[in-house]
């Protein structure tokens, strides 16, 4: 088809007028001519004129003349390769289906090979790779002779070839693509890449993309249905080669909660947190071992992709040994093969006593926190308790267990008890030598707990010898405010130490413990301590006010001697009971009584305290562990660092397995040190200390829920609907023999479009002619 186009510097319509004009003007003109001439003469001398005219108009609109041919093109085809580092994972291959898919794509079998879902396989042949990691699996499968891939797709249209991880990248040489694969994208972003295909504007859309990989996509923008219904409607089908095994799981125990110390014949309750994936069905049944024997199961229903916590309990019976030191280990276990068994398992140690903490608990009125205490005292199984009401009813007082009609009378009955819990008491109920024993009490070893009081506690204390033990600076007189003040509500705050203090968690992990604190009704009452003692150690503050520059301590403790004393400034906790029952006010005093009591009981305080910023750390984001260190005298200890190894107790050989790690001293805070953990590889860890004091911690260093290398298998199901979706195919290496056929060639359509410029010297040299013909019958007609 050809078309008339001009190009010129006026338009066609001024043109036109021009040249009406000139013709009108050219024949009036040699019409009126006066000289002797014949009207066939003045005709061929206007014809000539108005030729001129024309060419020249003519020549300024610069035509041009355009043809255009429509032809067809072959459309390319684009084959895309994973590149990134999950095809470095090596699929334990569990079924003889997938060991026989490996011996297919290293050309071991014919390629036409068939594998049955079930039934009786052919004999491998030897030499078949053991668990080959992926990436090798697609460099076999592009060498592969008999099904010739490369040179396949090639024939149905030029071959474009593009390696992906988070974006994609063109490969220029086919040839070169083995030594192109690196397999270190960090991320994968596998339907962006199908969709940059389709919207790159690289020419001619596909005929189709063939996709290589194991379908794991942790950086797209779109989804993987939404780009394959766009292919569809670009006419575009997938063939996606899914590599890898999608028998491909894992069960991860994230962690379990346990007391160092439990009691013969006491319930342990063992919150355990595991998370599964790859498993859609199935089931795994979760063991609780106590030194190598079994003492909890559960079995529990497999889901993709989830988090969950189960509560498993056992009860110790006691064997007539004593005091035991053993391992408390925690398994999780699939009712069937499993992948990778390193993360099922996690253990830590524990200490078996075979006697109850023993408790004094001396009150002054009956309160409503000493009325909520000593029912969950009485109810718990691990403690044997006793009341002293100071100000009760003399026939309560005498009427036997669990009330003891006076304070111990000699010190050796003070110092049978484990843990003391001093209320809302005088100082005159005790008199200078009792307040002495509770002091020497605490000095060897025992626990003391003080619940302040709008009356008494701690203020009418001033000056006594419990006055030193305690962790707070106070004033003589009462603590309290004015009684008729309007309250205000608040909330105390967790410090750093209260957040990772065992004793004052309210949940699981610090982050929902830290949560939990936030939700608690409010107190409406706390003692106003002048300071915190050098030394101690503020667990929750109050959220306003201050005790000289620092803010008001609520709850604080402090080591005194061997002993342990723990100050909460308010009475307050029974309120917790209105929101939340007994669930919070109950753990929170379990955990407190158990704590406080353990250490006189166990007889071996502890002076290494380790601790760690979260309970979960992840690869590549770091995080601090910290240490609370006692000397011998269990005085904070003043050293500027203490060094400690971090051993790695699954590393494979040639990897690091111990670095030497330094706790630095924390400014203001005597006896508390901290260092940075890289967390910059995945795996088993124990922290250990042997100097000043002597300790370790063990803790896991897991991968982000979406890295490259958590264990995931072939994902087949939304590769095999993307395919269908988009009128193509999936493939596993039985099929692939099929490939090439299945792409079938597919041709662009374009036009030819050749412009010939009709401005050019002809029409110049027709031009010329004519104003020289005219030139020449003018001087033959004896005109000017």
């Amino acid at each position: 088809m050809s078309q008339l186009s001009f190009h010129g510097l006026i338009p066609v319509w001024l043109a036109a007028v021009i040249g009406v004009a000139g013709a009108v003007a050219t024949i009036r003109l040699y019409m009126l001519e006066q000289a002797k001439m014949g009207l066939g003469r003045r005709a061929a001398l206007a014809i000539l004129r108005i030729g001129v005219i024309g060419t020249a108009l003519f020549l300024l609109l610069r035509p041009v003349l355009v043809t255009e041919t429509p032809q067809e093109r072959p459309r390319p085809v684009a084959l895309l390769i994973d590149n990134s580092l999950s095809l470095t994972q090596r699929d334990q291959r569990l079924t003889a289906q997938d060991r026989l898919r490996v011996a297919i794509a290293e050309n071991l079998v014919p390629p036409d090979t068939a594998v049955p879902a079930d039934g009786p396989l052919l004999e491998l042949p030897a030499g078949v790779s053991e668990n080959p990691s992926r990436a090798a699996l697609i460099q076999a499968v592009l060498k592969h002779p008999g099904l010739g891939i490369l040179p396949g797709l090639a024939k149905a249209g030029p071959l474009k070839v593009y390696l992906f991880g988070q974006r994609k990248r063109a490969v220029d040489d086919a040839a070169t693509v083995l030594d192109a694969m690196k397999n270190d994208e960090t991320r994968t972003a596998l339907a962006d890449a199908i969709r940059d295909v389709l919207r790159g504007g690289e020419g001619d859309l596909p005929a189709a993309i063939v996709v290589a990989t194991d379908g794991q996509d942790n950086a797209s923008a779109a989804g993987l249905d939404e780009v394959a219904e766009e292919a569809a409607r670009a006419g575009v089908p997938l063939h996606i080669y899914g590599v890898g095994s999608s028998d491909v799981g894992n069960l991860e125990l994230k962690d379990f909660l346990a007391p160092d110390t439990i009691v013969y014949d006491d319930t342990v309750a063992v919150p355990v947190r595991w998370r599964c994936r790859g498993f859609k069905q199935g089931s795994a049944e979760i063991t609780v071992s106590l030194g190598g024997r079994v003492v909890a199961r559960k079995e529990v229903s497999l889901q993709d992709a989830g988090e969950f916590r189960d509560v498993l309990s056992f009860t110790p019976r006691n064997t007539g040994q004593g005091e035991e030191k053993t391992d408390l280990t925690v398994t999780i276990k699939r009712r069937g093969e499993e992948t990778f068994v390193e993360d099922n398992t996690a253990r830590r140690p524990v200490s078996i006593v075979d006697r109850k903490v023993k408790i004094l608990l001396v009150e002054g009125a009956p309160r409503w926190e000493y009325k909520f205490l000593q029912t969950a005292l009485l109810r718990d199984r691990r403690v044997e308790a006793k009341f002293l009401p100071a100000g009760g009813d003399r026939r309560t007082l005498m009427s036997g267990p669990p009330y003891l009609p006076a304070f111990p009378a000699q010190r050796a009955e003070l110092f049978a008890f484990d843990l003391l819990i001093l209320g809302d008491v005088p100082a005159a109920f005790a008199g200078p030598e009792k307040a002495a024993w509770i002091r020497d009490f605490v000095r060897e070893g025992g626990s003391l707990i003080v619940l302040a009081g709008r009356q008494h506690m701690p203020s009418s204390w001033h000056g006594t010898a419990l006055a030193e033990v305690l962790p707070v600076e106070f004033s003589p007189g009462k603590g309290s405010r004015n009684d008729q003040e309007r309250t205000h509500p608040f909330v105390p705050v967790l410090t750093r130490e209260g957040a990772r203090s065992e004793m004052l968690a309210l949940d699981d992990t610090p982050e929902e413990s830290a949560r939990a604190w936030q939700t608690l009704p409010g107190f409406h009452w706390t003692f106003n301590a002048t300071r915190l003692r050098p030394g101690a150690v503020a667990y929750t503050v109050h959220p306003r006010l201050k005790a000289g520059e620092q803010p008001l301590p609520v709850f604080s403790g402090q080591f005194y001697g061997k002993g342990r004393v723990l100050f909460l400034g308010s009475d307050e906790t029974w309120r917790w009971r209105a929101d939340h029952g007994e669930k919070l006010h109950g753990r929170f005093w379990g955990q407190v009584i158990y704590q406080m009591g353990l250490p006189h009981l166990v007889g071996t305080p502890k002076r290494l305290q380790l601790s760690l910023e979260r309970a979960e750390n992840v690869l590549g984001r770091p995080g601090h562990v910290y240490a609370r260190v006692f000397d011998a005298e269990f005085r904070p200890y003043g050293g500027a660092k203490i060094g400690a190894r971090l051993v790695r107790l699954d590393a494979a050989a040639g990897e690091e397995r111990t670095r030497t790690l330094v706790l630095e001293a924390m400014p203001g805070q005597p006896g508390d040190f901290q260092a940075l953990l890289a967390n910059d590889a995945p795996g088993r860890y124990s922290l250990r200390v042997t100097d000043p004091a002597e300790g370790s911690l063990e803790f896991r260093v897991g991968l982000p829920p979406e890295h490259e290398l958590t264990v995931a298998g072939l994902a087949e199901d939304p590769l095999r609907v993307a395919a269908a979706a988009s009128k193509g195919a999936f493939y596993r290496e039985e099929d692939l023999r099929n490939l090439v056929a299945a792409v079938k060639p597919a041709k662009a359509a374009f036009v030819v479009r050749h412009e010939e410029l009709l401005w050019n010297a002809p029409m110049l040299l027709l031009f010329v002619a004519m104003i020289t013909a005219e030139w020449i019958l003018r001087k033959f007609s004896n005109l000017s």
